[in-house]
């Protein structure tokens, strides 16, 4: 599946939104060209493109997301980022001491939008660096999603941040890969050589 940041990308079949507002205003003016979107991607995140309200409360946006969705046909993926348990005043945010990612299990964000949702994804990209660590946060996620939804898709996402090498991204691919059902991988222009090193390195499919 390849994601486009808008529906105007050439002939896409997937598109990711950083808003439900920015989602409900575009597919209101949806043409032929929108038509052949399948999936559509909700990826709020503690940055400027998610309105406050939606970072404050995503599990409520997560359930708006995926009704608009489906009454228009579409696939559901649900991304959220686990920045969202350091937005001030949320309804589920890291208490003193205490990590984001460890908040993000503790609120169980995975099986929130595994309720919703055909697809989550982990974003355990700035765990990158500790491979276990990473590993152990998609782990537990998934867990999460499965229990909330048995027919959920899981993939974690892979980036390589400045830093992180082909090398460290295919060891945390051999960590979790019997543990999701496939990954997220984006990166920076810049960073697309260590992306084509890693990709590379991958056992061909079995047929």
């Amino acid at each position: 599946m390849v994601l486009g940041v808008t529906p105007w990308h050439p002939r896409p079949r997937a598109v990711t939104f950083a808003s439900y507002q920015a989602f409900a205003s575009e597919l209101a003016h949806w043409g032929s060209v929108e038509s052949k979107v399948r999936t559509v991607a909700y990826d709020p995140e503690a940055w400027g493109a998610t309105p406050k309200a939606e970072q404050k409360d995503p599990v409520t946006y997560f359930a708006r997301f995926a009704a608009l969705a489906r009454r228009h046909g579409l696939q559901v993926m649900i991304t959220p980022n686990p920045n969202l348990m350091s937005v001030p005043g949320g309804a589920c945010v890291a208490g003193a001491g205490e990590s984001d990612v460890a908040a993000y299990e503790r609120c169980d964000v995975a099986g929130k939008a595994a309720a919703v949702a055909d697809i989550v994804e982990t974003q355990a990209q700035s765990l990158e660096s500790d491979p276990a660590a990473y590993a152990a946060f998609v782990a537990a996620t998934a867990a999460q999603a499965r229990a909330a939804n048995p027919q959920v898709k899981v993939i974690a996402g892979l980036s390589p941040l400045e830093g992180i090498s082909d090398s460290q991204l295919q060891a945390i691919w051999t960590r979790v890969r019997a543990t999701v059902d496939g990954f997220y991988l984006s990166a920076a222009w810049s960073r697309m050589d260590v992306v084509a090193k890693f990709i590379s390195q991958l056992p061909a499919p079995s047929l």
